[in-house]
């Protein structure tokens, strides 16, 4: 159209410029709304109407809706998903701009570009990660240190029982010689304390190796813990946030399409 209309312009000077009357129209002054001058500002007017009446394309627009519509399928999806790639909202949002009010195509904009924000949420979320596995090891250390605490409490019994042994021992064998009447009863308890002590040191041995492995194990979980920066707080602000982004877009495209 406005191709036609220089064209039209164009045209009019050259039929004009062939004729002996061309410097009135050039040189003087037109004050009539019918001058050259006038005909020529209507154009361009009428030009500016048409495109500003082009661009005022409303939400009624069925195109415009379905964009929407698929924008706002996209925004249903987890923030992950449109943090680690949001290429396809990207697009839906470039064919939109322009299209909608000013205020809602900042807060699509915003969700739209959520990928850039994916470093720090990624990071916060690996945080959250390294956090959840140092508080399970944290936990695990202390189960295997209780169990090491509890490996040697039984080794210091055991040995206190050693002792005790030791003297019963003394003390039925000297009964048996003063109570042979007694000989059958005082040799079975005598066999059995005998037994008993003959396995003490294989069952301190046992419980030492378990204790050695318990309090390794508790050793090397412990070097693994590290700290992790931050804190848990700042992470899930950082995720809410971005979640937040999300839920405006959603709400903003749900009040333009009066969901």
């Amino acid at each position: 159209m406005k191709l036609v209309r220089y064209l039209i312009i164009i045209f009019y000077f050259t039929n004009t410029s062939s004729s002996n009357n061309l410097s009135p129209f050039i040189f003087q002054e037109q004050d009539s709304p019918d001058s050259l001058f006038s005909f020529a500002i209507e154009i361009f007017d009428d030009e500016g109407e048409e495109a500003s009446s082009s661009q005022a394309i409303g939400i009624s627009s069925t195109k415009i809706r379905a964009k929407l519509e698929d924008l706002l399928a996209l925004l249903h999806q987890d923030t992950a998903q449109l943090v680690d790639d949001s290429d396809p909202a990207k697009a839906l949002f470039k064919a939109l701009r322009g299209q909608i009010p000013a205020d809602d195509e900042e807060i699509l904009f915003k969700a739209a570009h959520l990928e850039s924000q994916q470093l720090q949420y990624q990071k916060a979320t690996q945080r959250l990660a390294d956090r959840a596995a140092h508080a399970q090891l944290s936990e695990e250390v202390m189960k295997a240190k209780h169990l090491a605490d509890e490996k040697h409490k039984s080794i210091g019994i055991l040995k206190s029982s050693g002792d005790v042994l030791k003297q019963k021992i003394f003390d039925l064998s000297a009964k048996r010689k003063a109570l042979l009447v007694e000989l059958k009863q005082v040799e079975e308890a005598l066999s059995q304390a005998q037994q008993e002590e003959s396995q003490l040191p294989e069952t301190i041995k046992i419980l030492k190796q378990e204790r050695n492995v318990q309090a390794r194990k508790a050793l090397h979980m412990k070097k693994k813990l590290k700290p992790v920066e931050g804190s848990t707080d700042e992470d899930i602000k950082e995720i809410e946030e971005a979640d937040q982004i999300r839920l405006r877009a959603i709400s903003a495209i749900q009040a333009l399409l009066n969901i």
